[in-house]
């Protein structure tokens, strides 16, 4: 017979685990431990995209490069500049081809935090231009 405690008789311990309350925290954890999966998966598969869309580009700007090349006009004046930027063409679309989105990335991120006042406005600027083509 189980002791009185106050008058009342004590209540033996119920198992909680048959309660679907109890079982919510372990439910929970596996959901967000594969949500956390699914979202890295969906990262990895938006950086392998970026990766081969970015060494697409510089395999254009490359191939934009070599027609520039092709093209440009033998005169004193614009055949020295075409080939200067095809020069900057080429060495874009390797690098691209090379390191990638991430690498762009982390050459983007060097540049600001090495030049900080010129990448604001830089930003600034690229911003009004871009304000005033898209409000034509």
């Amino acid at each position: 017979m189980p002791q009185r405690r106050n008058g009342h008789p004590q209540e033996q311990a119920k198992p909680s685990v048959d309660k679907p309350i109890n079982r919510l925290p372990g439910a929970a954890k596996d959901a967000a431990t594969e949500a956390g999966q699914m979202a890295t998966e969906a990262l990895n598969t938006a950086g392998q995209k970026a990766d081969e869309m970015a060494a697409s580009l510089g395999g254009s700007m490359q191939s934009l490069a070599g027609n520039l090349r092709n093209v440009a006009p033998d005169q004193e004046t614009f055949g020295p500049l075409a080939g200067r930027v095809a020069d900057v063409l080429d060495r874009t679309g390797r690098f691209l081809q090379d390191q990638g989105a991430s690498g762009l990335a982390n050459e983007l991120n060097h540049l600001i935090r090495h030049n900080p006042f010129t990448a604001v406005f830089a930003a600034v600027g690229f911003g009004f231009l871009l304000a005033q083509v898209t409000r034509r």
